[in-house]
């Protein structure tokens, strides 16, 4: 072994060595250091014990002849004894009872007459038991000097071992009401310890009736017991205690001879914890000077990188751990050499295998927690190892996982439930198993209680499983079978959301591939309607690039390149507009307007139109104003939408039905919502989705053969989301009818 290495080992010895001493010094210390024996717990039990016990073996016994005289009885008692086995007629019966199997079974008549004899001769005392007062109270005073004479029977017997504890104890005391002095020993001797019972200090109260007694209880409940006072000294001689001391030393003592007994123990634990204690000191100064502490030895060796990689608060519990057991070690080591120190008349071997175990072991111990200790503070010493360490440590992810236990509080207290009476059937059955007749009470909690649990458990797990395989398959993308739900448990509620997760997914691959047709439908109806202007621009421009053109075919050919460019202009303003009111990257300018003026002036402005399309337009405005907080020009927009998008789509010859009105608001006292709705029958077949209509690019005439851009049902439903309204389409066959919502003020 290396010299380090060397001095590292001696230094655990005399480290273990002096933690011994100091453990044994804090226990024992305050019982010892500085004390003299008349200062212990010991000396004054024993003490405490002679006084409470002089009165009733030798100053005050009790007379029971006397005692037998004042007995008293009580009604209550006579009542007591009197329904002891029940009243009259019920204890009658029982006595019939009972000689009535033993009558039938006498073998002739003398013994018949001798039990019907004695039959009548119990039942005539049991009735004079409720007519006779005094003949119960003989009866209970029988059984009170019965009592009696028993604690005298106990006071007699004990009066050898009284005497042994009282051996060391001289004492000279008088009655101070009758003046009889009672002497034992020689009080005048050098004594260790003197009591002195007088008026100034307190007499010695002398009871009457030992309290330690089986039948103590019972005689102080007869008699009152008559404490009688004493003056003068009790004294423990010194040639007493070092008498007894020697005869503890030599092996011939009584086992009742405590004080003497006591007093040897002390003298041979003081000498004894004096050396331990010197011994430890010097263990102490010599791991201090000569063998001093080194950390190379423990922090350069194949066991570090080990314990380094465990998680820190492992490696905490790890060197608790063996704080703990080396402490353990030390208390039974201790405990091992108090033993022996308390025994100084005997030997105690300290060589058999036990004790080197534990002394093996506390020394193990002692090292594995300084191992520990050392590598743990360097470990926290590092830059950023202690947040490291904290977030790797099992304890916090114990928690962690604690907290998603009860994350569904109710099935969390459930799993508990189940666990606890799962792992209380097996103890109870191993209980069983050993004691066999608690079978009887195991057996019932288990069917009634244990086997349910484990059926629940078992449909629980079952019906988790099919929720686990139905997960699986939804995510490998098989929608076709619903979850079951069975009743209101967590895994009922979390079969149910699994089924609303696979109907999203289901509407959610629908939506995705409807999604994809109309992302190709929008290219397709951009593409044409850009491409359509575009193209017409690149033709008449190659045409105009024709020097023989008149100035008529010119003219008329800027005129085309003017409204197709002007159609152009309008497709791609009408998408940017779109686009903006999508993302929300627009800013509206409020005000309080009358919708109904708004709805008006838009109608007259398309007058024309209106006039030459053929068509007859109804309206039904309200009378009054109708208020709103709208964008004025924004609003204008819709309703110039709705209008345009009606004189294209309308069939010839129809009528075109335009109203306005209030609606109730959501309160009585809050402000009316109010509606503008358009009735027409479409030139061309709608189909049935309403929905698709709002689809940008998307035209009732799906032969794109009108002139439009497709949006203005997209832009109409932009601007209305943005006012916090609502527009709805609905369709009947042809007829095509929109609806406009917007909050009134």
């Amino acid at each position: 072994m290396e010299k380090g290495k060397w001095m590292q080992a001696v230094w655990v010895l005399l480290a273990a060595f002096s933690l011994f001493a100091l453990m044994t010094l804090i226990e024992t210390g305050p019982r010892i250091v500085g004390k003299d024996y008349t200062e212990t717990e010991e000396f004054k039990s024993s003490a405490r014990f002679f006084m409470d016990n002089i009165g009733p073996y030798v100053l005050n016994p009790l007379d029971p002849d006397k005692a037998k005289e004042e007995i008293r009885v009580s009604p209550d008692e006579i009542d007591a004894h009197r329904y002891e086995y029940g009243d009259l007629d019920a204890q009658l019966e029982s006595i019939r009872v009972q000689y009535e199997e033993r009558l039938t079974k006498a073998e002739n008549d003398e013994q018949k007459n001798a039990l019907t004899e004695e039959r009548d001769r119990k039942m005539d005392d049991i009735r004079e038991n409720f007519t006779d007062d005094e003949h119960v109270a003989k009866k209970v005073r029988a059984e009170k000097a019965k009592d009696i004479d028993q604690y005298m029977y106990q006071l007699r017997e004990n009066m050898n071992s009284f005497k042994d504890t009282a051996s060391p104890f001289s004492y000279e005391l008088t009655d101070t009401e009758t003046g009889k002095t009672y002497r034992s020993g020689n009080v005048g001797e050098n004594s260790v310890y003197q009591w002195d019972f007088n008026r100034e200090n307190g007499y010695l109260k002398a009871s009457q009736i030992a309290d330690d007694l089986n039948y103590s209880g019972n005689v102080a409940e007869m008699i009152p017991d008559e404490v009688r006072t004493f003056e003068g000294i009790v004294t423990v001689p010194a040639s007493v205690l070092k008498d007894a001391s020697q005869r503890v030393w030599d092996g011939v003592y009584h086992n009742d001879d405590t004080l003497a007994w006591g007093y040897a123990q002390f003298k041979a634990e003081r000498t004894a914890y004096t050396i331990l204690w010197i011994a430890g000191l010097i263990a102490a100064v010599l791991a201090l000077t000569v063998f001093k502490f080194r950390a190379a030895p423990w922090t350069d060796n194949p066991l570090v990188a080990r314990f380094d990689r465990l998680p820190a608060d492992i490696a905490v519990a790890g060197g608790g751990l063996a704080a703990i057991i080396g402490l353990m070690s030390n208390e039974a080591l201790r405990a091992r050499f108090m033993m022996f120190v308390a025994n100084p008349g005997n030997s105690y071997r300290f060589r058999d295998l036990f004790f080197q175990f534990q002394l093996l072991l506390y020394l193990i111990d002692f090292a594995a927690f300084v191992f520990a200790a050392v590598n743990l503070y360097g470990r926290f010493q590092e830059p950023g190892r202690f947040t490291r360490d904290l977030d790797g440590a099992y304890v916090r992810k114990a928690a962690e996982d604690a907290r998603h236990f009860f994350l569904n509080r109710k099935l969390g207290t459930q799993m508990l439930i189940l666990l606890a009476v799962v792992f209380l059937a097996g103890v109870g059955f191993g209980g069983a198993t050993l004691m066999p007749y608690l079978f009887a009470v195991w057996l019932p909690l288990f069917v009634f209680i244990a086997l349910p649990v484990l059926l629940f458990m078992l449909r629980r797990t079952g019906y988790l499983n099919r929720i686990i395989d139905a997960t699986g398959r939804l995510a490998s993308g098989q929608y076709a079978e619903e979850v079951p739900v069975r009743g209101r448990s967590p895994f009922a509620r979390h079969a149910a959301d699994l089924n609303k997760l696979r109907e999203g997914v289901e509407l959610s691959m629908s939506e995705q591939a409807r999604s994809e047709r109309l992302k190709t439908e929008l290219i397709t109806n951009v593409s044409h309607d850009l491409r359509t202007p575009l193209t017409s621009i690149i033709t008449y421009t190659d045409l105009l690039k024709n020097p023989e053109l008149t100035p008529e075919e010119r003219a008329e050919y800027v005129g085309v390149l003017d409204r197709k460019s002007q159609r152009l202009k309008t497709l791609i303003d009408d998408l940017f507009d779109v686009s903006k009111m999508a993302t929300g990257n627009i800013e509206l300018d409020l005000r309080r307007l009358d919708l109904v003026e708004l709805v008006r002036q838009a109608i007259a402005e398309h007058n024309e139109e209106i006039t030459a399309s053929g068509l007859e337009f109804r309206t039904n405005l309200a009378d009054g104003p109708l208020h709103a907080s709208v964008d004025g020009q924004k609003w204008w927009r819709v309703i110039d939408n709705l209008l345009m998008n009606a004189l294209k789509y309308s069939l010839p010859g129809t009528r075109v039905y335009i109203s306005l009105d209030a609606l109730p608001g959501p309160t009585p006292v809050s402000p009316p919502d109010i509606r503008f709705s358009m009735k027409n029958v479409s030139r061309f077949e709608l189909g049935d989705s309403a929905d698709d209509l709002f689809e940008r690019f998307k035209r009732g005439d799906a032969s794109r053969h009108t002139d439009g851009s497709g949006l203005g049902l997209a832009i109409a439903q932009s601007i209305v989301d943005l006012h916090g309204g609502q527009m709805t389409i609905d369709l009947d066959g042809d007829l095509f009818k929109v609806t406009v919502t917007v909050p009134g003020v």
